[in-house]
């Protein structure tokens, strides 16, 4: 596994797993979890529970490393539905990997962090996490290559 320092049109694969939430009314939420990278969105499906297990798979196509993916986990209102947590992924720290790993747990927190109208990062620790399984797919070019 590495980490490259340019891609090009590199198909980036990500796996939402599960949630913890701290929260007593964690019982109560029924949750989905939205993925956004440029101006792409995709979303899971709703899971109820303090523990939703969703193990859906992403793949997002990107050129641009200086990006990042947000995370962003809400809970699914009647009227409204209310945001728990987010977290930012920047795309330098995810590796070219051939096969999923057990993924790691990230923590979410309350705030977004904004420069020029865009977010940069996130701040404010909520106490909930996400285990997410990121990596960058070698293309099959490529994969002969490292072999």
């Amino acid at each position: 596994m590495f980490i490259p320092t340019t891609y090009t049109d590199d198909t980036f694969s990500i796996s939402v797993k599960k949630a913890r939430y701290v929260a007593i009314q964690g019982t109560q939420f029924n949750t989905y979890v939205t993925l956004k990278l440029q101006n792409v969105k995709s979303t899971t499906v709703t899971v109820k529970g303090p523990t939703p297990c969703w193990e859906q798979d992403f793949l997002f196509e990107t050129n641009d490393i200086s990006l990042g993916l947000l995370v962003e986990v809400w809970n699914k209102g009647v009227i409204w539905d209310r945001a728990l947590g987010y977290h930012y992924l920047p795309l330098t720290s995810v590796a070219y990997n051939e096969q999923e790993s057990g993924g790691r747990w990230i923590e979410l927190e309350a705030q977004l962090m904004m420069r020029g109208g865009a977010v940069v990062g996130t701040t404010g620790p909520t106490g909930h996490s996400l285990l997410l399984d990121c990596r960058f797919e070698p293309p099959f070019g490529k994969l002969l290559a490292l072999n």
